[in-house]
Parts: structure tokens; C-alpha cells; sequence
């Protein structure tokens, strides 16, 4: 072997180490939890007895039938709620920064409270519909979880509640004309598990890593996580690490491992420096509706 051959493969092999010990440090680094038992405030039969929404529909050329949301809740009520499990696993998972498991891990639990909504009724009415009249109605879902997170020695490290609500479908009626949206129960449930359990990932995620700026551009910031924890339109609270700047920015773009946002509004996004730590702001939270723009006297 001449030593040139030695050499070469001499730097293969520190190579091939130097990227082991990347690989097993980032493995090392990454928290391991465990997405454990989703209980009920209730029971499932109580559920059961008030999912009784259903509707069946038959005529010589159509034969249709569509039951309540509450239905599939039933279902994964009895299944201890392991849809919404595994969509939260999913979504954990998905950051690069967490595996699931059960050695040394954290320990998620929830409880799961207050489902309710407003399954469809009538058209509305219109008031003086001669005179140009209209009338709006919605229908929607909201449920409640309660999460626990504990660690390794089963001390309880965290807690938070989060309230999902989901539109479901709208009636609009101007004068003669009606227009009528609705979904499914299945793909409602489907939908609103899947929102609850990126919130609560969302929620379980930052507090154990931080939503952190990673590098600034102008007005627009980059951001220590992506999808599907951040997508497309996102509401991002980010303080200054003095805490005397908060700006709020939109999701404009996110990959797997991280986002860009773009400012909402004015303000000085040059106080913003890396390192500042963000909060997402949900679309149910009375803070989604605060000021953007700030007031100034016309001359």
C-alpha cells in the first residue's frame, strides 16, 4: 500500500467517524416523548347520546344519508382518542427535534373537555327580503384538551389548555338566492383532530425548545422550526431578548426544518436580532385581532 493510498483512506475513515459522531450527537440531542393516555371528561356514551345527528335522504333518483361530526368523535373517544394521538406523534415527530418513544422520555398526556357545536339547521330568514335583505349563519366545532407533560422521573414539567374551533359549513340567503356549504362528519373530525393535535404539538414543542429566531433579513426573520408546525400564514409573536420590542410577522415559506416570516404591520424589525424567542398565535386567541398598524395624525 504507498502511503498516498494510506493517506486517502486514512481521511475516509476520519471522515466516515466525523460524521458518525455528527449523527449520533444530533440523536443524542433530539428529547425523546411519549404521546401517552388521552382520557375524557366524559364518557363515551354520553357523547354517543348527544352525537345523535343524522339525516337520511331518499328519492327515486338519489339515496344519501350524512351523520354528526360528534359520530367520529364517539369513535375515537372509544378508541381512546388514538387518532388524535398519532396525528400529535405525527407531528412531533416531523420536527427533526423530538423522537418517539418510551426510554427516557417525556410523558404527554391530555384530557379531553367540552366538544361542542352548532350542527346545521334551517336557512336563516331574511329580514325584508323585498328590500334587499340578507342573512349569514355558520355552523362550527370547538373542543378542549387539557395537556400534561412529565418528565423522565414523572414530575410534572408543564401543563396548558388550548381550545380548537373549526367552521364547519354557511347558509347565505339574499332575496330568492341560497347558497349552502357543509362537510361531512367524517371529514370534519378529520380535520379538527388534525388541527388540535399541531396546536398541541406546537404547544409541547416550544416550551421544550424554543421558537427562536436563527438569522434576520431586512423585515423578514428566519425561524428554528418549519412545517408542519409552521405553514403558509402562521401568526408569529416574536420579543426582543430585552423585552422591550414585539413584533408579530407572517409565515411566508417553510421547509422541514424552518420558516421565513415577513412583518405584519410596521415596527422596527431591526430590534428583533437572532436569538429572540416567538410565540405562535392561534386563530381562536382574542390577541389574532390586535392592532397591526400604528395611528398617526394626517397633516
Amino acid at each position: 500500500m504507498t502511503r498516498r493510498l494510506h493517506s486517502i483512506l486514512m481521511a475516509a475513515g476520519l471522515i466516515g467517524a466525523s460524521a458518525f459522531m455528527s449523527q449520533s450527537a444530533a440523536a443524542q440531542q433530539r428529547r425523546t416523548i411519549s404521546v401517552g393516555r388521552f382520557t375524557s371528561e366524559q364518557t363515551c356514551r354520553v357523547y354517543e347520546q348527544s352525537a345523535g345527528r343524522s339525516r337520511t335522504i331518499v328519492t327515486p333518483d338519489l339515496a344519501a344519508s350524512a351523520s354528526s361530526w360528534r359520530t367520529w368523535l364517539v369513535k375515537d373517544c372509544v378508541q381512546n382518542f388514538a387518532s388524535i394521538r398519532t396525528s400529535l406523534e405525527a407531528a412531533l415527530a416531523s420536527t427533526g427535534k423530538f423522537a418517539i418513544g418510551s426510554h427516557g422520555a417525556y410523558t404527554l398526556t391530555g384530557r379531553i373537555s367540552a366538544p361542542s357545536g352548532v350542527e346545521g339547521g334551517p336557512p336563516p330568514s331574511v329580514p325584508n327580503p323585498g328590500r334587499g335583505g340578507y342573512a349569514i349563519a355558520s355552523t362550527s366545532a370547538f373542543v378542549n384538551i387539557d395537556l400534561e407533560l412529565r418528565d423522565p422521573a414523572g414530575r410534572v414539567v408543564f401543563g396548558g389548555l388550548l381550545t380548537k374551533h373549526l367552521e364547519t359549513g354557511s347558509n347565505i340567503t339574499v332575496g330568492s338566492l341560497h347558497a349552502e356549504s357543509s362537510q361531512s362528519g367524517a371529514a370534519v373530525y378529520t380535520e379538527l383532530q388534525h388541527e388540535v393535535a399541531l396546536a398541541a404539538a406546537r404547544m409541547i414543542a416550544f416550551h421544550i425548545i424554543p421558537l427562536q429566531v436563527t438569522a434576520t433579513d431586512g423585515h423578514g426573520i428566519q425561524l428554528n422550526y418549519g412545517a408542519p408546525l409552521l405553514t403558509l400564514g402562521t401568526m408569529v409573536q416574536v420579543t426582543s431578548p430585552d423585552g422591550a420590542t414585539a413584533l408579530r410577522y407572517l409565515v411566508t415559506s417553510s421547509n422541514e426544518t424552518s420558516a421565513r416570516a415577513e412583518i405584519d404591520g410596521d415596527g422596527d424589525s431591526g430590534r428583533i436580532p437572532p436569538g429572540s424567542v416567538g410565540v405562535v398565535i392561534e386563530p381562536e386567541s382574542a390577541a389574532a385581532n390586535g392592532r397591526r398598524l400604528r395611528g398617526v395624525e394626517l397633516p
